[in-house]
């Protein structure tokens, strides 16, 4: 949930030491679940109910759109952790439009579904990809996935119902405190995943959005993480239908290639984790 282009994806992490530490401290309060036996998920009530809260607040959205400042390590041959940095921007229109824009240290990206079509474009390397999809975000989001093992920026966010593409593959969770993200007061969560831990710090009021994701690949060498923090949503956007429909600059010299099937480590799947339990 490591590809170049998985970087993007949008689930959270915790350092496992962290994980244990605040376990234990959070096994004194009402809101820590017991241990269970078997592959029984152990996730404390206040954390699950938070998440789905957030869930179904985002499933309740027509449109919406919003910034990430995202970083992220890259991992040498040498097993050294190199951290970058990019920006960038997601807009969506259920049921059958997604847009995004990222710009980052290494290079800058632009994905359109329009419904149809999924085409990424990759502007420093100067080539695009389509692919013909099914006409609903969920379908054509997990076609593009199962195929190719790609998944656009933050894309657990974009699916109808975030909070079903976020705890499939929970094992534990808990409810760490309330603690700011940029001065917004948030509800701290912490997961474990098999191959991977994350956090997702939600806004304490009415609007349940996201405003961080952490993950860490826990089984890479050295356990590099993923950050993103959201900013600037829009839950009553207007998007109109140009901003869907794929864009490539003529007079560029850009090439026109074919998807290329991404690598699949064990920490970089998502949806489909669950088998391997």
């Amino acid at each position: 949930m490591m590809s170049e282009i998985k970087r993007f994806t949008i689930l959270t992490a915790v350092i496992t030491a962290f994980l244990i530490n605040c376990a234990a401290a959070a096994s004194t309060s009402e809101d820590s679940a017991v241990q269970a036996e078997g592959d029984t998920p152990v996730i404390a009530p206040k954390a699950e109910q938070l998440l789905r809260d957030m869930g179904d607040y985002l499933k309740a959205v027509d449109q919406f759109s919003f910034h990430a400042e995202i970083t992220y390590d890259h991992l040498l041959p040498t097993e050294q952790k190199v951290q970058f940095s990019a920006s960038g921007n997601v807009e969506v229109r259920r049921p059958d439009r997604i847009h995004a824009e990222v710009e980052g240290d290494l290079d800058t990206k632009r994905f359109w579904y329009d419904g149809k079509t999924i085409t990424l474009l990759n502007v420093n390397e100067r080539v695009y990809a389509s692919e013909p999809v099914p006409s609903q975000i969920d379908a054509a989001l997990d076609h593009v996935m199962e195929k190719f093992g790609f998944s656009p920026p933050l894309a657990d966010l974009v699916y109808s119902d975030p909070y079903a593409s976020f705890i499939p593959n929970v094992e534990f969770g808990f409810y760490v405190g309330l603690h700011n993200v940029e001065e917004t007061r948030c509800h701290h969560l912490a997961f474990v995943e098999k191959y991977i831990d994350w956090q997702i710090w939600i806004e304490d009021g009415k609007e349940l959005v996201p405003r961080k994701l952490l993950i860490t690949y826990k089984t890479l060498p050295g356990g590099p993480q993923y950050t993103a923090v959201l900013s600037d949503w829009d839950l009553a956007a207007r998007l109109p239908d140009r901003l869907f429909t794929a864009d490539i600059p003529e007079g560029m010299g850009i090439d026109k290639i074919e998807f290329m099937m991404q690598p699949k480590h064990p920490a970089t799947r998502q949806k489909d984790q669950s088998d391997e339990k």
